[in-house]
């Protein structure tokens, strides 16, 4: 669904230090680098808050830690779907989405049909990513919601 996640009428960003760890998808997402749909944005790098925050939850990465201190900064919405990364920028005041949001705005825009959504939504908690740990409930709830 990388093609209609683009469709969605947001600005998207990633840092420099997240785009050297998505390496092996950097081919799929250069072309929404270069059309400007993605922006790469170099994020100078604040070792000692970095430090900071691995001190409090050493679970995360330096790449983890620049994102969220990005979307601090520009009081953006950081979008991810890691418990971890979640639960810090909660404590730091920044709103989060992760991808049960990002299927709800592709439903509601007309992206893709509730059908897929639910079919896609299904193989991703199931078969791609079990052990993303999407909650069961909301699950359950687009899957009545979007199934005939």
């Amino acid at each position: 669904l990388l093609a209609e996640f683009f469709h969605l009428a947001f600005d998207f960003q990633v840092v420099d230090a997240v785009w050297e760890e998505l390496q092996r998808h950097q081919a799929s997402l250069q072309p929404y680098v270069e059309t400007g749909r993605l922006a790469i944005v170099r994020e100078a790098v604040d070792l000692m808050e970095i430090l900071e925050i691995r001190r409090q939850r050493n679970q995360l990465s330096i790449p983890d830690c620049t994102a969220l201190l990005y979307a601090k900064r520009q009081k953006s919405i950081l979008l991810t779907s890691d418990k971890n990364l979640r639960t810090t920028a909660g404590q730091h005041k920044i709103e989060v989405r992760g991808h049960l949001w990002v299927f709800d705005n592709l439903v509601d825009t007309g992206i893709i049909a509730k059908q897929e959504a639910a079919g896609k939504l299904h193989e991703l908690s199931n078969k791609v990513n079990p052990k993303l740990g999407l909650p069961k409930n909301e699950l359950e709830v687009r899957m009545k919601t979007w199934l005939p």
